[in-house]
């Protein structure tokens, strides 16, 4: 049987509905990450909530990682790679076995890579996407500081009345300027010259036929600065998404630098 996912669980549950999921999931595919800490920074669900919720639903107990002190050994037992971009972190290795923190236990795949690494029998525990994070910088000294995890993000940046359905821009709130709406301006002025300087007797512009021309050429040069815009707008949405999830910079402060 399919594994459910983390929002259906959570809709099950009563904690979100169909309007936050959406916004959430269009945020998620907008910036990236783990789907529980984007409900979190949307303030759609507390920490607190999302963890007792999964547990309840899945039947799977729940570690306090910010109570306990990890041993080195065991931390070593897991390369600090994939405890970031699994959003994981191992607390504990009594005999045969390996304990670890995860925001989404029912992966087996990563359960199973795990233990073909470690040659350990893993164990998943349930654990919030932010305490994983507070975990990974203290333990592995990267990823989002201990202020970063615990710091939150003000819903107003969130697109929350969106629709999941249009294109989303890096920049909301916000469109690139002209030259992309001049040319036509452009020739819708030069046909107007054009009459004006006949009824005032004046020196008539070029042939038609070389207007035309140079119209064309100067539409070809828009394609092109558009297809290079597109390019760079995606690198650049790839690129914050990036430095968002490595907590480099919060959403709120990207937007607001980029005001």
């Amino acid at each position: 049987m399919a594994r459910k996912k983390l929002g259906e669980m959570l809709l099950e549950a009563g904690v979100i509905d169909q309007t936050g999921l959406r916004a959430a999931l269009v945020e998620q595919r907008r910036w990236g990450g783990h789907l529980g800490r984007v409900l979190i920074d949307m303030k759609l669900v507390t920490e607190e909530t999302l963890v007792t919720t999964l547990s309840r639903q899945l039947g799977i107990q729940t570690v306090d990682l910010d109570r306990m002190e990890i041993p080195q050994a065991v931390i070593d037992l897991v390369p600090a790679d994939l405890a970031e971009q699994q959003s994981l972190i191992p607390f504990a290795q009594p005999m045969k076995f390996l304990d670890v923190a995860m925001t989404d236990p029912t992966n087996l795949g990563i359960v199973d890579e795990l233990r073909i690494r470690t040659q350990l029998n893993v164990r998943a525990y349930l654990a919030g996407p932010k305490t994983i994070e507070r975990a990974i910088a203290r333990y592995y000294g990267r990823g989002f500081s201990s202020t970063q995890g615990m710091r939150t993000q003000s819903a107003s940046t969130m697109d929350l009345d969106s629709d999941p359905g249009k294109p989303m821009e890096v920049v909301r709130g916000g469109t690139y300027p002209p030259p992309f709406g001049a040319p036509a301006a452009s020739a819708q002025g030069a046909t107007q010259s054009v009459a004006r300087a006949a009824e005032l007797g004046l020196p008539q512009p070029q042939p038609r036929h070389n207007r035309d021309a140079e119209i064309t050429a100067l539409q070809d040069r828009i394609s092109k600065l558009e297809a290079l815009v597109a390019r760079d707008e995606d690198v650049l949405r790839k690129v914050l998404g990036l430095l968002v999830e490595k907590g480099v910079a919060t959403r709120e402060e990207i937007l607001e630098r980029l005001r």
